[in-house]
């Protein structure tokens, strides 16, 4: 009985990469993103079904809703913009790092620049992002007592 000899080689360029550690927790904001939007479409169409909302053109409350809701939203793509920004900047600050270490770039002089705006960027973004949650603090603490 004859076997054949069959060899398996592997292609390394059709094996994507797994994700790294910071692309799944920025994927798992994504999602929570998703889920917070859908949500708040649930919460609409509650009130007024898609295509029925002229039955609640009289209700006071509903275009106040509908103005928090849009506010809010704003401030969901803004933070999401946002945290897009800390996250490319450290992959990117990650991706120079691995350069420097396996020393394969022939101008380091550019890898460190990048390198650098890198990490300015990701501060700053850092940065921004706390008056950014306090504003969203802020603006919806005054839609809650302009509602009172």
């Amino acid at each position: 009985m004859l076997q054949e000899s069959t060899s398996t080689t592997w292609d390394l360029r059709t094996i994507g990469p797994e994700p790294s550690i910071g692309l799944k927790i920025y994927l798992l904001f994504l999602l929570g993103v998703c889920i917070v939007s859908i949500i708040k479409l649930v919460r609409v169409w509650r009130l007024a079904p898609p295509f029925r909302a002229s039955r609640h053109r009289d209700n006071p409350a509903y275009p106040s809703l509908l103005r928090s809701l849009v506010a809010s939203l704003r401030q969901w793509v803004s933070c999401t913009f946002l945290g897009w920004g800390i996250f490319a900047s450290i992959r990117l600050s990650d991706v120079c790092g691995g350069l420097l270490y396996e020393k394969s770039v022939g101008s380091l002089f550019v890898v460190y620049l990048v390198r650098e705006f890198s990490t300015s960027l990701t501060l700053t973004l850092l940065v921004v992002l706390l008056p950014f949650l306090i504003q969203w603090y802020v603006s919806r603490r005054m839609e809650y007592l302009h509602n009172l």
